[in-house]
């Protein structure tokens, strides 16, 4: 989950959409004039992690995130693949599905590990099926999987998933409503249950007394402190550090735009996710 909420962060950065542009299409002289000091650190958190705005998280996770930060799974075990029954003839599309799960499913959350694929025949004795499968590890051409020192580690003394998890809604939130007083997203998030109880999110702009005004104070300084607190662990995640709240000096969050760029990050998911299961289901039909 650690990687998983470092993977949307980065989505989020301002700068780390600078260093996509960058590559993608180049920069212009406005953009050129306002990077931030440090932007050769968020290229080369780029150049690891690459675009991942048309991706999804499982999808960079195998292809990039596993050669980063290394194999974090249990450690993989002997798997069965499918029963074969003796006497009936079988055909390799009968059991594509089961071979299909252990590659693409099983394999992959095990860290991809160098396996051999063995039929084992029933009614050998123990000892017989011991010597044979013996014989066959050692004649395996198959390599191992190699053991590398990650080139990233998640930095921080605990990971707080829920607390990230809300950080990570309250921009999104602030995204798809950037023209809201900072107390009124407050309350929509639910930063402190108690002034959200207090405080009606449809209210007008001015306040009935002083009470409700001096809550309204509250919760706009909770909320934009909390702001800043993960527009920075988003701008840290772009230089390879999360989860890091540590101050920056960057470019500021354009949340209109980051709000369409969100839109389109959706909408490509809502197609590839389509895509991905119309896929599954033939493949399914097929056998």
């Amino acid at each position: 989950v650690g990687y998983q909420l470092m993977f949307e962060f980065i989505r989020l950065s301002p700068s780390y959409e600078l260093a996509r542009k960058y590559h993608a299409e180049g920069l212009s002289a406005a953009e050129k004039k306002n990077l931030p000091p440090d932007f050769d650190a968020v290229l080369t958190t780029y150049e690891l992690f690459g675009d991942v705005q048309r991706i999804l998280f499982r999808q960079w996770w195998i292809k990039i995130g596993i050669k980063v930060f290394g194999n974090p799974f249990a450690k993989p075990k002997v798997h069965k693949v499918v029963d074969l029954n003796g006497g009936q003839d079988i055909t390799s599309d009968q059991i594509s599905s089961e071979i299909n799960h252990y590659l693409q499913d099983v394999r992959r959350d095990q860290g991809l590990p160098g396996a051999v694929l063995v039929a084992i025949p029933l009614g050998l004795k123990k000892a017989e099926v011991k010597r044979q499968v013996e014989k066959i590890l050692l004649q395996s051409t198959a390599q191992k999987q190699s053991v590398k020192k990650p080139v990233k580690q998640l930095e921080g003394q605990r990971l707080r998933p829920d607390v990230l998890f809300n950080g990570l809604r309250l921009l999104w939130f602030k995204a798809a409503k950037p023209q809201w007083e900072d107390w009124r997203l407050g309350v929509f998030a639910e930063l402190s249950k108690p002034y959200a109880k207090v405080l009606d999110i449809n209210a007008p702009r001015r306040t009935t007394n002083s009470l409700e005004a001096d809550d309204r104070n509250i919760m706009a300084r909770t909320t934009n402190r909390a702001l800043k607190k993960y527009q920075f662990i988003a701008e840290n995640a772009a230089r390879g550090r999360f989860p890091v709240e540590d101050a920056l000096h960057t470019i500021d969050f354009d949340y209109p735009n980051l709000a369409k760029r969100i839109q389109r990050k959706n909408a490509w998911e809502k197609k590839e996710k389509a895509r991905l299961i119309e896929l599954y289901q033939k493949r399914n039909a097929l056998n």
